[in-house]
């Protein structure tokens, strides 16, 4: 039996939208009306969304409950940017497609990018030092941004990524060039579907085996499980959440790393133990050599979580965490409001990696959800920590960063949560 089945009404009308404006009301909200409330939308019908940040019911709705959800309101514009990829797909669709992408995602299959990753990463420290006689404070974002793009392109198109860039003019760079998301942004980008549909071709028409994305996409559309269109949404998909996700959560990670000495000293020490061969080759997933690297990592996507506004709609009549959500009901999940609970969280606004020291506790496994939760987790954490965990590690060990100012970034909770501004960072020499 439901014992408590409404919480507070907010009266006024609203519509919750992955912007600035509705970052602002969740977490001004949450302080008024606590974990679990209604917010009566602005469409005029009367009907009330759902706003969710009590782990047990965020458990319900995104992991133990999930079949009785699917995606929810605020897809509009991924959707016309992606096609009909994994990110925004529903029902059968959207299991067929995630069981034929997971075969891709494998440990042993990423794997195989970290040497690209590694000498990647280099390479930019490279560049970095090359800047650094030029600049004393360095805006940190756009390089690791491009940094990120060339990375995922790498692990999507393989060899062909040459192709792409053949005459210095990579089409994919809107994405580091162009902050708007907007339509024509969109449409702009939803134009190189026809380059992707050629290189997918090729690779079709090839019996070269590769380990890439596209050679993974293409041997299912060769035997037959998924068409051009559904393969070519996929690679849509990868680029944008590939790239944009990751390149945020690293740039937020160097402001906390510049402003907090501390955890920087620690960080370098455990950076410098390892053997740079052995990283490349591993990505440095052993367990203890750089637990404080992840922890860091964690702590940074715990303040900054780049999917930081998460959509469902009850299909049935269901029961979230004791609250009764009737079919058609929207419900909403902010990872970024979540995870700064000061209930759940204490401190909650602090840099902590020590938070991670020990496993979260059972009250916490649905109070950190960086990358979701359940059955839509993000098929691409792994790869996204290897790329932080490298990134970090050959950094570290050539710079110290200095931050030129204690204030937070200024932050655009679009789609993502990204910077909205400079991040200048003095990187020195070690």
């Amino acid at each position: 039996m439901l014992t408590r089945v409404e919480s507070s009404k907010i009266e006024s009308a609203f519509s919750i939208e992955p912007d600035e404006a509705t970052r602002r009301r969740l977490v001004d909200w949450h302080t008024t009306y606590g974990p679990v409330y209604r917010v009566r939308r602005a469409d005029g019908d009367g009907n009330q969304d759902w706003v969710i940040h009590q782990p047990d019911a965020v458990r319900d709705v995104l992991a133990r409950r999930s079949g009785q959800f699917t995606k929810g309101r605020g897809l509009d514009r991924v959707k016309i940017l992606l096609g009909n990829g994994i990110m925004v797909s529903e029902g059968d669709f959207w299991t067929r497609q995630q069981k034929r992408m997971q075969a891709a995602f494998r440990p042993k299959t990423l794997a195989e990018f970290n040497p690209m990753i590694f000498d990647e990463c280099v390479a930019e420290a490279d560049r970095l030092r090359d800047r650094l006689d030029a600049e004393r404070y360095v805006d940190i974002a756009p390089h690791i941004s491009e940094l990120i793009l060339i990375i995922v392109l790498k692990a999507i198109f393989g060899p062909d990524y040459e192709t792409l860039v053949a005459r210095e003019d990579n089409p994919f760079r809107l994405l580091t060039a162009e902050p708007t998301r907007d339509l024509s942004f969109a449409r702009r980008f939803h134009a190189l579907t026809q380059q992707i549909g050629q290189l997918l071709a090729r690779r079709c028409d090839t019996s070269a085996a590769t380990f890439d994305f596209l050679g993974h996409l293409a041997n299912s559309v060769v035997a037959g499980v998924m068409t051009e269109r559904e393969a070519i949404d996929e690679v849509m998909t990868l680029i944008v959440a590939g790239h944009e996700t990751t390149a945020s959560a690293l740039s937020f990670a160097w402001h906390l790393l510049a402003t907090h000495p501390d955890a920087t000293a620690r960080a370098q020490a455990a950076a410098d133990t390892v053997d740079e061969h052995r990283l490349r080759a591993t990505g440095g997933g052993e367990r203890g050599q750089l637990d404080w690297i992840d922890h860091v990592v964690a702590e940074t996507l715990r303040l900054y979580p780049p999917g930081w506004l998460l959509s469902r709609r009850a299909l049935a009549d269901v029961d979230a965490g004791g609250y009764r959500i009737s079919a058609g009901e929207q419900v909403y999940v902010s990872p970024y409001v979540l995870h700064r609970d000061a209930s759940i969280w204490p401190r909650p606004t602090a840099f902590e990696p020590s938070r991670f020291e020990r496993a979260l506790d059972r009250a916490k496994r649905f109070a950190y959800i960086p990358f979701a939760a359940g059955a839509r987790r993000c098929i691409g954490e792994q790869l996204a920590r290897i790329e932080m965990r490298t990134h970090l590690v050959t950094m570290l060990r050539r710079f110290t960063p200095c931050a030129a100012g204690d204030d937070p970034p200024a932050v655009d909770a679009a789609i993502n949560l990204r910077p909205a501004g400079a991040i200048p960072i003095q990187f020195a020499l070690r």
